[in-house]
């Protein structure tokens, strides 16, 4: 039912009947409290594109509408509008806003989503993987920050998924991003030592997220909530066993379950051993109001009643040790020691309500795997399970592989890289060039020394021969930034910002009533951009004009006229 076919006050009556409710009622939080805020719609919330040349032009229109810095995002990279979601008051809020999307200048986000990027700490971490990456907006939000120290692995299953995450690499100009397709559950394995940090953001049920989805108040039963419990499981431990030694995991949830947040944890953490929660450094987030995590929770039936820790009564309601609390868990199992010892460590989790903030819900733990210990052995995916059988002359074999799709990624032809340089005399140091049919990819050179190069064992202890992405199934490498056209290499327009400050002495400056006839579709000739001696230059070519605080860099083709290769947004 769409939330404009209720009322006010029947959306409340729905809510505060709801088993959603009985839930919060049952978690000893101020019910009445979070209802004032769970039954409304969120404000408008937005991250501001901070590389960008042009980011006080777009800080400037933010003003105009109203805008205002979120206090507990850094810098100023966050912004909160003074209207609710999707509800700009006029056409030219919503219309600037949407161009400001769209071409890149800002990212549309909830601003409780913002929360674990943010408490992952990323100053020194160069390779990170975004287990269940689709729309996006947490790994172009990873993505920013790493800028040029290193990069991300957005990662998603479901193809129409991936074009979103195409479409938000392209938007924001990002060459640190690459995309790959596996189910997180098993995701292929990277060379050693792994990765530096992950984000798990699981799939959920989505309960805190009353404020934008208001189906949940009727849909939402307890039994939902366990039916994703092993694959929200299942997605962490593989994360778990992809981390380098000293490297931090992000998971997260927009539920307020116990059972998909604290439950996890907890069995996480009982599986591997070499993984702890960590303290969470509430500097990040300074002026942020967040709660500790549950250290025990009851367990409901579908009608939201608690039901008695006993063999019977778990069995015929499709409930499991994993899912219940340390408390009522070690009533059955009597693993009293460990069990005490988790419930404190769960406190470490961060619990985010409506009320608190003027925010959706959310819940994150920090989780590091230990720089020490015996359990090490077990934590790595790529330590083969059978080194003990292994006799002592063993030694292990390299597993070749090939590429024969039309639209795979290799490295780029060293000519192909000589003559895009010599036209646009690019200061590229720190890149690997990338091919992907007729176009060429720009990304961080890390991505060719620490991911590309290596090999990388199964396992079995045998090795993937080195200058492959397998296991992995990278299906976009960074951003593809020019095309080959009849022998001539052409920049593309949403390209443009991953480039401009590598460009050599090559733009065109004109004057501003030139861009607007070429804006207007009006004729230009060669004549009027280029001196007399270049009047009969023929290919691409960037012009360049002067604005309020930046240069704004302009695509276009040159023949006898000169032709605009941008979009209409950017016009």
């Amino acid at each position: 039912m769409a939330y404009e076919l209720w009322s006010e006050d029947n959306l409340w009556e729905i809510a505060k009947n709801s088993r959603l409710t009985k839930l919060v009622n049952q978690l000893n939080i101020n019910c009445q409290e979070w209802l004032s805020y769970a039954v409304n719609e969120l404000p408008e919330t937005l991250r501001l594109t901070t590389g960008r040349s042009d980011v006080g032009w777009t800080k400037a229109q933010l003003i105009k509408l109203g805008g205002k810095p979120i206090q507990w995002m850094p810098n100023e990279v966050a912004w909160q509008m003074p209207f609710n979601r999707g509800k700009a008051p006029d056409n030219y809020a919503k219309r600037m806003l949407s161009i400001l999307h769209d071409t890149g200048r800002i990212t549309r986000q909830e601003a409780a989503s913002m929360l674990p990027v943010e408490l992952l700490n990323l100053d020194a971490v160069v390779m990170v993987l975004d287990m269940c990456a689709a729309p996006g907006s947490k790994t172009t939000q990873i993505a920013e920050k790493l800028a040029t120290k290193g990069f991300v692995i957005a990662n998603e299953p479901v193809p129409a998924r991936v074009n979103m995450l195409i479409s938000n690499r392209a938007r924001l100009a990002l060459k640190n991003v690459l995309i790959n397709q596996q189910d997180g559950r098993h995701i292929g394995r990277v060379p050693p030592p792994g990765y530096d940090a992950i984000i798990a953001d699981v799939p959920c049920t989505g309960t805190a997220t009353t404020r934008k989805n208001v189906s949940v108040w009727t849909k939402w039963k307890p039994s939902d909530s366990r039916g994703l419990f092993n694959l929200q499981l299942t997605i962490a431990q593989r994360g778990a066993r992809s981390l380098r030694p000293g490297g931090k995991m992000v998971y997260s949830t927009c539920s307020i379950d116990p059972v998909e947040n604290e439950a996890v944890i907890a069995e996480l953490l009982r599986s591997c051993p070499w993984m702890e929660l960590t303290e969470i450094d509430n500097t990040l987030v300074d002026g942020l109001k967040l709660h500790n995590g549950l250290s025990n929770w009851p367990v409901l039936d579908d009608d939201c009643k608690p039901i008695t820790a006993e063999d019977e009564a778990l069995r015929a309601n499709g409930i499991k040790l994993a899912h219940l609390g340390p408390d009522d868990r070690k009533k059955i199992d009597r693993s009293a020691e460990q069990e005490a010892e988790l419930a404190e460590q769960l406190g470490k989790c961060r619990r985010l309500y409506h009320m608190d903030n003027n925010t959706g819900g959310f819940f994150v733990a920090v989780l590091r795997h230990r720089q020490n210990g015996k359990s090490n052995d077990k934590a790595i995916i790529y330590r083969t399970k059978s080194k003990t059988d292994k006799t002592s002359d063993w030694k292990p074999r390299i597993l070749m592989t090939k590429d024969n799709s039309k639209h795979g990624i290799i490295p780029a032809e060293i000519d192909k890289i000589k003559a895009v340089s010599k036209q646009y005399k690019l200061n590229y140091d720190g890149w690997s060039w990338w091919q992907r049919g007729k176009r060429l990819n720009i990304a961080p050179k890390l991505v060719y020394d620490r991911l590309y190069y290596p090999k990388c064992p199964n396992k079995d202890g045998n090795l993937w021969q080195n200058n492959t992405f397998r296991p992995l199934k990278i299906i976009h490498v960074g951003m593809p930034c020019f095309v080959e056209n009849k022998g001539a290499w052409r920049t593309r327009q949403e390209a443009i910002p991953a480039i401009e400050n590598n460009l050599g002495e090559v733009i065109v400056d004109i004057d501003k009533k030139i861009l607007v006839k070429l804006l207007h579709d009006e004729p230009i000739l060669i004549q009027e951009v280029l001196a007399e001696n270049q009047a009969d230059y023929i290919g691409p070519l960037i012009l360049g004009c002067s604005m309020v605080d930046s240069t704004a860099l302009v695509s276009v083709y040159c023949g006898n006229w000169v032709s605009l290769m941008i979009n209409d947004l950017e016009i």
